[in-house]
Formats: C-alpha cells, structure tokens, sequence
C-alpha cells in the first residue's frame, strides 16, 4: 500500500494536515537536540523530509541514517535527499542499525503503521547512547468536542473522496483515518515509552490536538 502512494504521500500529509505537517516536523527536530557532528536515526522515514532536518542539524561532521519498509519511499528519498544513508529495514528490529549508537531517534507518523509497536519503542531504546533522545510525532484523536466532530467528519469523508481521485485503486485512504482513530492515546504510548527504560517522557499536543509529540530520554550511564 505504502508503495502504491508514494508519490502521492508528501501531498497526502500536507493535504491532511492543513499544511502543518512541516512545522510539526521542524518542532520534532528540534526537540531532538541534535548538535553538529551528531548521529541521527529516523525510523519510518518515508521520503525523508524529517531525516533532511535531522541532517542540517548534524551538518557535514554528523551522520544520518533513514530507515523505512517500503522501497518506493526510499527511491524517492535517495532522489530528493542528500547525505543521507537511506536502508530498507524493520523498525520493530532495527536490526543492523545504530549497532554503534546513536545520539537521538525519530519517528514521523510512521508508529502508528507498526505492528508492533512496543518492540519499535524497545528497538529505538536499544540503539540510543545513554542520554540520547527518542522523538515520537504522530496523528492523534481530537478530543476537542466540535473541532474534533469536524475533524472526524473531514478524515472518513473528505480525505477518502481527495485520495481516490489521487489513485482510484489505493486503499490507503480509508486506511489512514481507521489507523488513526485505532492508534492509542498519548498516555498509553508514554506508557510504552516507560516500560522500555526511557525517562523523562514528555507529551506535546499541537494544533488542537491534531498530532502528538513524545519526547524521552535514555537515561545516562550511571557513574
């Protein structure tokens, strides 16, 4: 399915978010704290627009590294991005990446699309230097009562009708508002977060509620 939109998902992003999604991303960035000469890991990362921030904040001394299961998102990523390591992998693994450690994980609206996604929270924790930071920034369901009706109405209506004019024969839009409305809320994920050994779990609503951010830390190694 990811294969099939990928040249549509940049505009599905935007389209569904208003034109926010770059801000959000650019706030997910920088919640990294990331620093020149760095090493970043972004997981899910599609076409890489999250992993293109992540290496302006590592700049020419630092190291990226964008991983993702679908080889059309990366063959678009490896056209559009620049300087970045771009790998087919399994972000509930994340086996054979980071093995070195990294100094800060991202994930951009990509959880929600895992299976399993407590082993995707233990993965990134694995990978992680002993201080490095986990960001997590994903969809969410509005709790707002009227903007969330008509968020709702907008997701299972009008989103599916723009997606099947983009392509007729992806399932991918009526998938994206079911996926949403299934992923947790935000104190299950910190839940997640807090099993796998990380500390310091903080939650960052923006635009009324329609994304999430999850920062956490791996604790530092004790003296």
């Amino acid at each position: 399915m990811f294969d099939q939109i990928a040249r549509f998902y940049d505009l599905l992003n935007s389209v569904l978010s208003g034109g926010r999604d770059a801000a959000w991303r650019r706030r997910a960035a920088s919640e990294t704290q990331l620093h020149p000469g760095d090493v970043a890991l972004d997981v899910c990362t599609g076409t890489g627009k999250l992993a293109r921030l992540l290496r302006r904040r590592v700049g020419p001394q630092g190291s990226v590294v964008g991983v993702d299961f679908s080889t059309a998102m990366l063959e678009i990523a490896r056209r559009s991005v620049e300087g970045v390591d771009f790998r087919e992998g399994d972000a509930s693994t994340l086996d054979g990446v980071g093995e070195s450690g990294v100094d800060a994980v991202t994930v951009a609206f990509g959880l929600r699309n895992v299976v399993d996604r407590p082993a995707a929270v233990r993965a990134a924790f694995r990978v992680l230097r002993p201080g490095g930071r986990y960001v997590i920034l994903e969809f969410a369901r509005v709790d707002v009562p009227l903007f969330g009706r008509v968020y709702a109405w907008y997701l299972t209506r009008v989103l599916p009708a723009i997606g099947r004019l983009l392509n007729p024969r992806s399932g991918a839009y009526t998938y994206l508002p079911r996926s949403i409305a299934a992923y947790p809320p935000a104190a299950t994920v910190s839940g997640w977060l807090r099993d796998a050994g990380f500390t310091d779990v903080r939650v960052i609503p923006m635009t009324l509620g329609i994304v999430t951010l999850h920062v956490a830390t791996r604790p530092a190694a004790p003296r």
